[in-house]
């Protein structure tokens, strides 16, 4: 009887660690899938810069989940006849650890932080800063609502302080203790028909 309760309990568990290991591996996927999208973003949303557009921080999800849906799915219990089971676990936790590497050597790269410093009256155009207060600020315009919304690019930098406001919907007017500077924006669109100076005082 113990017998039969013990081979009822492995095949509980077996189930139970298949169903977690296919979901590990389905998680896998997509997450490479919107990794890519995030890194390509052919139509700049700015969801997927936010959540899925670091590559390194990406892939250490992707060989983590990857390690496990091979742990989950694909135990090793002889190692002379499953060679090729061993070999993908290796593979993966040399991509993981690879990847953590990256995070470590390259992060810093990435933007580490945004703020929103002016929404136009319709709220459908904001100006955000990224990376504020560091030497690696630069001003964006994002356009559209929410999720939706789209990041119609690096306007510059705006140096020491400054003040960034809407006038109207169609201009962004930015104050520094350089100078100041009005960036007409295309009132269809939102798209923007200046940029900053190259230099702090234009």
């Amino acid at each position: 009887m113990a017998g039969a309760e013990t081979v009822a309990q492995n095949g509980k568990w077996t189930k139970w660690r298949h169903i977690a290991g296919l979901i590990a591996a389905w998680l896998a996927g997509i997450m490479l899938v919107l990794s890519v999208l995030g890194v390509w973003n052919p139509p700049d949303l700015v969801l997927l810069w936010r959540f899925f557009g670091n590559p390194f921080r990406d892939a250490v999800v992707v060989f983590g989940l990857g390690v496990a849906a091979s742990w989950l799915l694909a135990p090793v219990q002889n190692e002379a006849v499953q060679r090729s089971r061993v070999q993908w676990r290796i593979g993966l936790a040399v991509g993981l650890v690879a990847s953590l590497i990256a995070v470590g050597l390259f992060d810093g790269f990435f933007v580490q932080d945004h703020r929103v410093v002016a929404t136009s009256p319709d709220g459908e155009r904001r100006a955000v800063l990224y990376d504020p207060g560091t030497d690696l600020q630069r001003l964006h315009l994002w356009v559209g609502p929410g999720l939706f919304a789209r990041d119609f690019g690096d306007l510059g930098k705006p140096c020491g302080m400054s003040t960034i406001t809407f006038r109207g919907n169609d201009v962004l007017h930015v104050w520094t203790s350089y100078g100041e500077w009005d960036i007409k924006l295309k009132p269809d669109t939102g798209r923007p028909l200046a940029k900053l100076g190259r230099t702090c005082s234009g």
